[in-house]
């Protein structure tokens, strides 16, 4: 129980917005939510941020965050795109499988603030990882690396829509924790409303 204390701990600490979002009907309620990237329709197009030739950024920790960042393709409605698909870049940290066997964690789902990208979590989501929790931070349509070409709507209905479709693809819409900063934050109470 140490470990879930400790997560929430942290999570209680952040001037962020948390909530549950319950799977939806038709899916599996299992926890387990990991699925291959190989399985998901990978967006071909996106590279990772370069952060060495790019704005020169030389953290650490940032640097790792954008080399295991990736893009898939979500399904959205014809509103938002004429394709019915947007790229949506986000980082997986695989929480530690001793720990998320004995303390049964939820995934946890972080969006970003305004005008920011999931690299906003590149501190939080390793610390949560070794804690036993998969940990997803995803950018929100039109912010960070996210798909710009071809979509018609970057309205606050289509960020929450394409956050839907990414949970949808990459978490099989299953039970997960949702927190968010600044705009993500309200983009993750419509999440989970």
């Amino acid at each position: 129980m140490k470990t879930s204390i400790s997560t929430l701990a942290i999570l209680l600490a952040l001037p962020s917005t948390f909530a549950f979002a319950p799977p939806s009907n038709s899916i599996s309620t299992t926890t387990t939510t990991t699925t291959s990237l190989s399985a998901l329709q990978q967006d071909l197009t996106f590279t990772p941020p370069d952060t060495f030739n790019d704005g020169e950024i030389s953290e650490q920790l940032c640097t790792e965050a954008a080399q295991k960042m990736k893009r898939v393709m979500v399904p959205v409605s014809k509103e938002v795109s004429d394709t019915g698909y947007v790229g949506i870049s986000y980082i997986h940290w695989e929480g530690d499988v001793q720990l998320k066997r004995k303390e049964n964690t939820l995934p946890l789902l972080l969006v970003h603030g305004f005008d920011s990208s999931a690299l906003e979590y590149r501190r939080l989501g390793p610390q949560l990882a070794k804690l036993g929790v998969d940990v997803y931070c995803v950018d929100l349509l039109g912010w960070g690396y996210t798909q710009l070409d071809d979509v018609n709507s970057f309205s606050a209905k289509a960020k929450v829509e394409a956050l839907k479709g990414f949970w949808e693809t990459v978490g099989s819409n299953g039970e997960v924790v949702v927190g968010g900063a600044s705009l993500g934050g309200a983009a993750t109470i419509e999440f989970a409303a």
